[in-house]
């Protein structure tokens, strides 16, 4: 399924939300949700062969995998949070998808520390 269609579905789909939450109806913030899981379902297919050529390229290169599995960890982290927090704020709950935000950073900065201290272990390993 090209790109074009993915794009005509959500669109329609957020004109129905738009024209539901304007009657009141609720059910706007569902169809919401499920368009952004659907759009998100399909990048994550799309991702997967990103994630194979790169793991090819780091196997040719000979890096360490174990740094790499941990910035694809981060870059999922945060590409699910900010997801999270869009929803949250579209629902109206904003202190909720600012915790998720402030939650996703302390978690990235957590999963960082095994790079962290790789840096720091070569600088002073050369000085």
């Amino acid at each position: 399924m090209s790109f074009f269609k993915i794009i005509c579905g959500v669109l329609a789909g957020v004109l129905l939300a738009i024209k539901l939450k304007s009657l009141g109806n609720p059910l706007w913030v569902y169809l919401s949700m499920a368009l952004s899981i659907f759009v998100l379902y399909y990048i994550l297919n799309r991702l997967s062969f990103v994630l194979d050529f790169l793991d090819g390229v780091i196997g040719d290169i000979g890096l360490e995998s174990g740094y790499f599995e941990i910035l694809i960890k981060i870059v999922g982290i945060s590409y699910l949070c900010e997801f999270t927090a869009n929803i949250c704020r579209e629902s109206g709950f904003l202190a909720v998808a600012s915790q998720i935000e402030i939650g996703g950073k302390l978690t990235m900065m957590v999963l960082s520390m095994p790079i962290l201290i790789a840096i720091v272990e070569t600088i002073t390993g050369i000085l």
